[in-house]
């Protein structure tokens, strides 16, 4: 791929084409999904795009609800004031898709107080694609507050949610929020669990193995099948973490 297909792609008028040039903007600046690093090349890639910001801007308001989710996603690698501006406007937006779009896009901005206000109470709120971005979004973030709205994401009734809470916890000092979530053993709703048993495998000491190894005990019938299989697993995740 290169910036000239892009800019091709940009400066046409059919709607399906432009769409499939923002989505080459998008695949060609978005950070790796595994290790969510950015390109190594990125600077050079986003300086070799930035005079498409004025067409994004343009895309971003058109009538098109595929052109404006689309463009919501460019619009987060180029992190000026006027991107920020209509994100903000976007995380408003009548489609939900567009939405969560926008409010995905803000992870670009953390130390903006609009865009972190936005994503504490998109986190909480709203269908679950605008969620699971504004929650995904925060890891960017840092501070008590975000912690504690990510843990209660941990236990969101949607798993993509819950997975989302995870992963943006994983990237943070374990020693903030371990506590937190061994707290969650005697949850209510178990079968909310899921992300946060899986997240204790990563960040759990010897103790947290030796626990979650009673818990997911064969004979253990004070736990429902599918929590001890969880625990069974996050133990190993432990020990094989810790090398033991």
């Amino acid at each position: 791929m290169s910036s000239a297909l892009i800019h091709r792609d940009l400066a046409l008028t059919d709607p399906d084409l432009v769409a499939n040039g923002l989505r080459r903007l998008v695949r060609w600046l978005s950070p790796d999904t595994v290790t969510n690093q950015r390109p190594a090349e990125f600077a050079q890639r986003r300086a070799e795009l930035a005079d498409l910001e004025p067409r994004l801007l343009e895309l971003s308001a058109s009538p098109d609800a595929v052109l404006r989710e689309l463009a919501s996603d460019a619009l987060g690698a180029f992190l000026g004031d006027a991107a920020l501006e209509r994100l903000l406007l976007l995380a408003q937006d009548p489609e939900e898709r567009v939405r969560a779009s926008a409010v995905g896009a803000l992870e670009g901005w953390p130390d903006e107080p609009r865009a972190r206000g936005l994503l504490l109470a998109s986190a909480a709120a709203g269908h679950w694609t605008v969620r699971m971005r504004a929650t995904r979004a925060l890891q960017a973030y840092t501070g008590v507050d975000v912690i504690e709205v990510l843990m209660e994401s941990l236990l969101d009734p949607d798993s993509y949610v819950r997975l989302a809470a995870a992963d943006s916890l994983r990237r943070r000092d374990a020693s903030l929020f371990r506590e937190r979530l061994r707290q969650l053993a005697d949850y209510q709703a178990p079968h909310h669990l899921d992300a946060a048993i899986d997240l204790m495998g990563d960040v759990g000491t010897a103790e947290d193995a030796k626990f979650l190894s009673k818990v997911g005990g064969w004979f253990n019938l004070s736990q429902p099948a599918f929590i001890r299989q969880w625990a069974r697993k996050s133990a190993r995740k432990i020990r094989t973490r810790l090398g033991e």
